[in-house]
């Protein structure tokens, strides 16, 4: 475990990248996550941790930075996937097709995975798209380079639901064969 002095000394030098989910304050690490048992279970070896049920988040002392730090992409992923999901992907009113920015890109990529997979979109995604997951998820916080320019994984998403859609109607079908015709 790391001195409050030393934490705040790493996070002068290398910060948390930005996340709306999990950062770093002159106290504390805050992580914006309702309970769960896997969280507490990653957090778990940080002496003080605790869940504020009055604020609805983490609070890991600074000393447990590292440790944050070695698990930030899972605890983004649980913590975005507990927040609320649009029923389709938003629009931008004022965007032209094949004319979006990264941030845009990946926030599609991910109100389409939510739709694919649920709570559990970015492992399942990683793998149906043959994907590093650790990758993917630094590229959705915004840090890092992923291993396909945006436009690609974009691609890559559109592919996968229309697979999916696929899927769905031919299992539809076959239920409809079997089930007979509605009396």
């Amino acid at each position: 475990m790391l001195s409050k002095d030393e934490a705040l000394a790493r996070l002068s030098s290398h910060p948390l990248p930005a996340n709306p989910w999990v950062y770093a304050t002159d106290e504390a690490i805050i992580i914006k996550a309702e309970y769960t048992d896997t969280i507490e279970r990653l957090l778990r070896w940080v002496p003080k941790t605790r869940w504020s049920a009055r604020q609805r988040c983490w609070i890991v002392p600074l000393g447990g930075l590292e440790l944050v730090r070695s698990v930030l992409p899972e605890l983004s992923r649980l913590a975005e996937a507990m927040q609320d999901t649009p029923c389709a992907p938003e629009a931008d009113p004022d965007g032209s097709p094949g004319q979006i920015t990264d941030e845009q890109a990946r926030k599609l990529f991910r109100d389409c995975a939510r739709k694919l997979y649920g709570s559990d979109w970015q492992r399942e995604t990683a793998r149906a798209l043959g994907r590093d997951e650790g990758t993917l998820a630094c590229w959705l916080i915004g840090e890092g380079v992923v291993e396909a320019a945006p436009e690609q994984l974009l691609w890559e998403m559109l592919a996968l639901m229309r697979q999916r859609v696929q899927d769905i109607g031919a299992s539809a079908d076959a239920l409809a064969v079997r089930i007979g015709p509605r009396q």
